[in-house]
């Protein structure tokens, strides 16, 4: 397993949340398990560093990072402006049919299903999904590149928020909404309602800090 290949691996596992923060992250065993050279593990974690996902420690080693509540409200703080200027830039672009897989998405059926349940999971990749969506229509790179830049740390954000009581189908019905406006074209109500989406996640964010963090 290339160092690349087990930066992909381990970054999925930090994303999934299979890694309690704080704890270490053993170049050895992690070579022995994934069958790879020490080199390539520790060429891997400081990649995964520079994503903020894990962290240096002297004499301790690398640890899968810590949720660090002001940073996480930093954070939504500047996703609450950027990506309600993706979503004003997508409706201004973007044509009707553009929107088909989202509509079909976020329709009535698997999502609903997903928010009663508490499969996370499903909705997490329909949230991924509309977000990619609106970042690739909204057509702009220097956003596109802002948002890339913060985007392990906005995943696990959305992660830990939709773990919160109600969070899912309060977040479908938001989104449900902004899909509306982006259809009909209306970018400064789509705008509008996507930092209304962020702001209520920001609430819930301080409401179950000692949760999240």
């Amino acid at each position: 397993m290339k160092s690349e290949e087990v930066e992909l691996h381990l970054r999925e596992r930090l994303l999934r949340g299979e890694f309690t923060p704080g704890s270490r992250l053993p170049e050895v065993k992690l070579a022995e398990e994934l069958g790879t050279t020490r080199n390539a593990v520790r060429s891997a974690l400081l990649a995964l560093e520079s994503r903020k996902l894990v962290e240096r420690i002297p004499n301790v080693g690398t640890v899968v990072a810590k949720v660090d509540p002001d940073r996480l409200e930093k954070i939504y703080d500047v996703l609450e402006v950027l990506e309600g200027l993706a979503a004003r830039l997508a409706a201004a672009n973007a044509k009707p049919e553009d929107w088909a897989r989202l509509r079909e998405l976020f329709a009535p059926g698997p999502l609903d299903e997903a928010a009663d349940t508490g499969d996370l999971e499903t909705f997490l990749a329909a949230i991924d999904c509309y977000r990619d969506t609106v970042i690739r229509l909204a057509d702009q790179d220097f956003l596109a590149e802002t948002l890339a830049g913060i985007q392990d740390q906005a995943h696990l954000l959305r992660r830990r928020i939709l773990m919160t009581p109600g969070r899912m189908a309060e977040s479908l019905a938001e989104h449900r909404e902004i899909i509306a406006a982006l259809v009909g074209g209306d970018a400064g109500r789509a705008e509008e309602l996507k930092r209304h989406n962020m702001k209520t996640a920001r609430t819930r964010l301080r409401r179950y800090r000692d949760f999240l963090v």
